[in-house]
């Protein structure tokens, strides 16, 4: 009995490390930043999730709703709809059980098309951009199943077609995360 209390124990002791491998999946409400652009800075929700391969190291997949944004003058008004869809790995720094920073870095994929109306009439687009997408936040850890994040994420330019210059977009976003 004692013989097998012992293994037991020095199991459970060698399996710790494995618990800090698992799934999570977060939702982000935010907000975008869209510089060299006439259009004003939308809403954004993001849905993701990720493995965490250990206490340090994960991927995480996502895809981005921005919501629709409007420019209007006398001329006619143009509305852009835009997505992303992304594919990062995240660096995680955990200061306690219940604290920790987190980097990610990865490709991002922007899809923006814009309607117009008056004189500007038509739709360009969709057109997709691919990016370099950099960010970092800090993550709030309730206990072992839910925790909150504050983030900032630079996307990078988007274009509604071949010949636009391109706005460059960030976004500063606070979520919540559920570990599975």
């Amino acid at each position: 009995m004692k013989k097998a209390l012992l293994t037991l124990t020095l199991c459970a002791a060698a399996s710790g490390p494995a618990l800090a491998q698992h799934w999570y999946g977060a939702v982000d409400i935010g907000t975008l930043n869209m510089r060299n652009t006439i259009y004003a800075d939308p809403g954004s929700v993001t849905v993701s999730g990720g493995y965490r391969f250990s206490p340090n190291l994960g991927a995480e997949a996502g895809v981005t709703a921005i919501g629709d944004t409007t420019f209007v003058n006398s001329n006619g008004s143009r509305t852009a709809r835009q997505g992303d869809m992304r594919f990062l790995a995240v660096g995680f720094l955990p200061i306690n059980p219940n604290f920790e920073f987190f980097g990610k870095a990865g490709l991002g994929l922007h899809t923006a098309r814009v309607r117009g109306s008056g004189t500007y009439d038509g739709t360009t687009g969709p057109h997709t951009t691919t990016n370099v997408i950099v960010g970092g936040g800090i993550q709030l850890n309730f206990n072992q199943r839910f925790g909150m994040r504050i983030q900032y994420e630079h996307l990078g330019k988007a274009k509604s077609s071949a010949s636009d210059s391109g706005a460059d977009i960030s976004r500063v976003s606070v979520g919540g995360v559920l570990n599975f």
